[in-house]
């Protein structure tokens, strides 16, 4: 019985972290897509594509720190 148990919980543990992950993904998704159109844009303008270096190097960032978050401790 105990075996089963155990089982039970780490399959829990998992869909939770599965959870957490695709509900924090959304508003990094959500950045993402409303960026789409300035990093179309920003470095074809001499001026600004600084700029859009430094917003994907955010993203990248952002994207990274989720992910090393979800690994299991």
């Amino acid at each position: 019985m105990r075996p089963r148990l155990n089982s039970l919980l780490a399959q829990a543990r998992w869909a939770q972290r599965v959870f957490v992950i695709a509900f924090a993904l959304l508003p990094v998704l959500i950045v993402t897509l409303a960026s789409v159109p300035a990093l179309l844009i920003l470095p074809f303008l001499r001026s600004r594509s600084a700029h859009a270096l430094t917003m994907t190097r955010q993203l990248a960032a952002w994207t990274r720190a989720l992910l090393i978050s979800s690994r299991e401790r």
